[in-house]
């Protein structure tokens, strides 16, 4: 599996699904058992989106703030 991932393109790696709390954007998400939460709020309502769309809802919360430009 780690030889799978350090031969993705940056394209391929940013096709991969990021999972992310649905009440505070947080893509600090850990399972445990059946159970996915939000580390930061501990929110359940955790969803899955492209990379691209989790960003485009993070501008919407933030005032137009990319979080993926803020963190290069």
């Amino acid at each position: 599996m780690k030889e799978d991932m350090e031969n993705l393109t940056t394209e391929d790696y940013n096709n991969i699904p990021v999972y992310y709390c649905e009440h505070c954007l947080s893509l600090a998400i850990k399972s445990e058992g059946f159970l996915d939460y939000c580390t930061y709020c501990g929110s359940t309502d955790v969803s899955t989106a492209h990379i691209d769309e989790w960003d485009k809802l993070y501008r919407i919360r933030h005032g137009g703030k990319s979080f993926l430009e803020l963190t290069k």
